[in-house]
């Protein structure tokens, strides 16, 4: 596979778990990264706003890649935050970076897209479905709207579509488990048998730079994910045992959809936000798994950190973040 080393890269939501995890990547390479997100740095991060991309003008002249990683990612925001960020946000962004002349956009959105009802193991060809909340419909949307403008023939895209991706500074695998079980608040539905597809942030870091790099990825989109599925109850059985808990509390899907609608309608009523939502539940009751082939031919690509390393990084983050007192 030949590679082009970008010249200039631009990375969304730098301030967020993958796009930060990519501006050490490309800083540590020698390569020239420039972050954006609503708050700057002061230095390689700087403030902006993508949904209004003419402000950062100046920086898409300069760039060859775009990585946009920036998007609201949550099972309990209103459709109408979501829609603006995830899907008009990023139909502005990509029409300034092709008026900018900007090589290639590559396009973080989410095994989500598959919609929560598909099950077996999947490939990039199988039919997306928008079953699940304002989250699958916005990643949906937002893929459309990139290839929308790849249609025009004006620009490269490659969109990745991450599985269940932890490490450590992970807020959905790592941070609000740890937090809920504490609080003793936190189940799993289906007894825990739904399916898990862990994929350890650097995997996923170095997946995505082959995907910046391969002119073959050009116009493709790629599962980065791990080999299989692990299920839920063995996935979240580490928190517990790094809480010296006995756990998890295994539910019926239709118990925790009651719970969760339940909690819901007390956060709204409190001005709070249950990120534990009824679309959560259905998430994490899948019986799907990905096809991570196309990506092994390719980009050369597979996961390399076992999922007992990546647990034993993750836990050592933790503590020292002090998530595991108790």
């Amino acid at each position: 596979m030949n590679e082009q080393t970008p010249s200039k890269v631009m990375i969304t939501g730098a301030n967020g778990f993958i796009g930060n995890s990519l501006m050490r990547h490309y800083q540590q390479q020698g390569i020239e990264v420039v972050g954006v997100d609503l708050r700057g740095d002061g230095g390689a991060i700087v403030e902006g706003d993508i949904g209004n991309p003419e402000t950062i003008a100046e920086l898409l002249d300069q760039c060859d890649i775009i990585i946009h990683t920036a998007a609201l990612v949550s099972n309990a925001l209103s459709d109408a935050d979501m829609w603006r960020v995830n899907v008009q946000a990023t139909a502005n962004l990509i029409a300034a970076a092709e008026k900018h002349k900007v090589r290639r956009f590559v396009q973080l959105s989410s095994i989500v897209a598959y919609g929560n009802s598909a099950a077996g193991k999947l490939h990039e060809d199988h039919p997306v479905h928008a079953d699940g909340g304002s989250y699958v419909l916005t990643k949906l949307a937002s893929e459309h709207a990139v290839l929308a403008a790849h249609a025009k023939g004006n620009i490269e895209i490659v969109i990745i579509r991450p599985g269940d991706v932890y490490g450590p500074g992970s807020r959905p695998w790592l941070i609000l488990p740890l937090e809920a079980i504490l609080k003793g608040q936190f189940m799993l539905p289906e007894k825990g048998e739904g399916f898990f597809r862990p994929i350890y942030i650097d995997d996923l870091i170095r997946g995505i730079v082959l995907a910046v790099a391969s002119p073959e990825a050009n116009g493709e989109i790629f599962n980065l994910s791990c080999q299989g599925y692990i299920s839920s109850k063995e996935f979240f059985s580490r928190h517990y045992s790094w809480l010296n808990k006995k756990g998890p509390v295994l539910v019926s899907t239709r118990l925790a959809l009651i719970a969760a609608s339940l909690a819901t309608k007390l956060a709204y009523l409190t001005g709070g936000v249950n990120e534990a939502s009824t679309a959560t539940v259905a998430q994490l009751s899948t019986k799907s798994w990905f096809s991570i082939e196309k990506a092994q031919r390719i980009l050369g690509w597979v996961p390399e950190v076992s999922f007992d390393e990546g647990m034993e990084r993750s836990k050592q983050w933790a503590t020292e973040q002090g998530l595991l007192k108790k």
